[in-house]
């Protein structure tokens, strides 16, 4: 019933894995959004006007195609188990062919690869360490059966990465300019806080009721449902009061705080909620960790442009 007529045309069948798989629509503004906030946070503390040139340049593009790159490799690695387990997915219903993902991959690949060579050569250091790290977690680190069935040591060899990529797109910004600035405990925050909810997100997509848990291994599985919960929920704690540190040194104003302080109470709501009613109907923990990170984002980039204008 699920099954369709695999469409002849490539851009078809693209069209409906950017849809599906990876909504562009989505993805690009989330993009332009963080990179712009990391950008102008780390300018603007480097006593900086806000300048955007070829590594601004290059680090949006390279953000955009490294999150594409992934999500390739994510769906080559579990393109059989998908057909067990998600059979209403593109590629198992063959709405989107491997050959479709293997040519996406490539030409991410390709495209960041190029973009970093001609306009990013003093971060080259970082890409390529960046770049290693990736195709380290496309291959499992060469020991797929065993990551296969322990998703605990998974995610800790496996997080680190986007935390590189924020690393790399911090250095982007630093470069930016006629000065490549140092790397300070101030830019460490500012990682903390782009890197941590991306854990969060990671961790709760994989936590579940305990009559909702299946063959697939997730955190709550592992961990009981308990710890798997109150991981990502101090993530995003510490998120937002990383947020308040940026804040004072920027001289944010009062509304900010208020705004940040609410979406911590709402984000710990929702967590400890299904903590002490662990069922399917409080399990929005995924969508929760989603909108109370970005909304934390939208906080900070508004709030920095706000500061900008005047005293620009």
């Amino acid at each position: 019933m699920n099954a369709l007529k695999t469409q002849k045309s490539f851009i078809s069948r693209i069209w409906i894995y950017s849809r599906e798989m990876f909504p562009v629509l989505i993805y690009l503004p989330f993009v332009i959004a963080l990179y712009s906030c990391i950008n102008f946070i780390i300018q603007i503390l480097s006593g900086n006007k806000i300048e955007i040139d070829t590594y601004s340049i290059a680090g949006v593009i390279s953000a955009f195609f490294m999150m594409l790159l992934l999500r390739t490799f994510d769906d080559l690695k579990d393109f059989e188990i998908d057909k067990d387990l998600f059979p209403t997915r593109a590629t198992p219903r063959k709405a989107v062919l491997k050959s479709d993902i293997v040519t996406l991959s490539v030409t991410s690949f390709v495209i960041l690869i190029l973009i970093n060579v001609f306009f990013a050569q003093h971060t080259l250091l970082i890409f390529a360490v960046m770049m290693i790290y990736a195709l380290l977690t496309y291959k499992w680190f060469f020991a797929e059966k065993y990551h296969r069935s322990h998703i605990f040591v998974t995610m800790l060899d496996h997080q680190p990465l986007p935390y590189i990529i924020n690393f790399y797109l911090i250095h982007t910004s630093l470069a930016t300019g006629l000065v490549y600035e140092n790397f300070t405990f101030t830019h460490f925050v500012l990682l903390l806080i782009v890197s941590l909810p991306i854990t969060a997100w990671e961790v709760s997509r994989k936590i579940r009721s305990h009559n909702m848990e299946t063959q697939y291994e997730t955190f709550s599985k592992v961990l009981g449902v308990k710890t798997a919960t109150v991981i990502p929920l101090i993530c995003i704690t510490i998120t937002g009061l990383l947020c308040l540190y940026i804040g004072k040194l920027l001289n944010f104003s009062i509304v900010f705080y208020i705004i940040d302080i609410v979406l911590i109470i709402y984000a710990a709501f929702y967590y400890l909620r299904f903590l002490f009613i662990p069922e399917k109907k409080f399990n929005v923990l995924t969508n929760t960790s989603l909108i109370s990170t970005t909304l934390m984002f939208l906080n900070l980039l508004i709030n920095t442009l706000v500061i900008y204008s005047i005293n620009g």
